[in-house]
């Protein structure tokens, strides 16, 4: 099988070598650019939020980025993440985790937070530090919940286009910002692999029949490909005027 891996190079460390271990071909396709921002009006409007008691990363490309501001990690700042890698990226910079969402998804991490023994109180601003176009599931579950988020934007997204010779069997998408650069010649005609529940949710809207990898783990990617298709699902008609 030829397996078209469309995350970023570093990210889903060690699905290559298990897939060719198995005997896969593999090829790394990223379809979506992330460029940090290193402009001082971001790193000042990023500082401000420093002070507040929550601090909440959607991503590892947005504690990655943090780092890249030089804004570092207090100890007193009680940190939330998305998911196991996010948390990782979290911990190698020497700070500690309040918090991994588990489901990692932003729901998820809202639901850990307001969890919490120390959650945020009614009223109370929480950092929320993330990327250009993020989805906004994360911003209002904590609002719903009386939470006031605070948002900085430190890097930007940019989709890449679909840049892979010949065909594929399988291609694994891991963020819905991939399934909204993936074209649909390159998705309709293969097996699609979604990392978690909002990517594949995603990906269905798109038309195409969709296996859901249950966590961003080689075991887990590895699984969804090889377990039959569900039936495929007829796509929904656009709204009129729709571009």
């Amino acid at each position: 099988m030829r397996v078209a891996v469309t995350a970023s190079t570093g990210r889903l460390e060690g699905l290559e070598a298990h897939l060719r271990t198995l005997g896969h071909d593999v090829v790394r396709a990223p379809l979506v650019a992330v460029t940090p921002r290193r402009d001082e009006a971001t790193r000042a409007a990023a500082d401000a939020l420093r002070p507040l008691r929550w601090r909440l990363f959607p991503s590892r490309s947005a504690v990655e980025a943090w780092s890249g501001l030089r804004l570092g990690f207090d100890d007193a700042t009680l940190v939330g993440a998305v998911g196991p890698a996010t948390a990782d990226a979290v911990r190698a910079l020497g700070a500690r985790v309040a918090v991994a969402a588990e489901p990692a998804t932003a729901r998820g991490l809202a639901a850990a937070v307001l969890e919490h023994p120390r959650a945020p109180r009614r009223g109370e601003a929480v950092a929320l530090v993330q990327g250009s176009g993020a989805r906004p599931a994360l911003a209002r579950a904590l609002t719903a919940a009386g939470v006031v988020p605070r948002i900085a934007v430190v890097y930007d997204r940019s989709g890449i286009g679909w840049r892979v010779d010949g065909t594929v069997d399988a291609i694994v998408v891991a963020s819905p910002s991939a399934v909204a650069a993936l074209p649909d010649d390159a998705a309709s005609s293969t097996i699609v692999v979604a990392i978690g529940p909002t990517t594949a949710a995603a990906a269905r809207r798109r038309g195409w029949t969709v296996r859901q990898a249950q966590s961003p783990t080689a075991a887990a990617i590895v699984d969804a490909l090889t377990r039959p298709s569900a039936p495929p699902q007829a796509r929904a008609p656009r709204p009129e005027g729709s571009p």
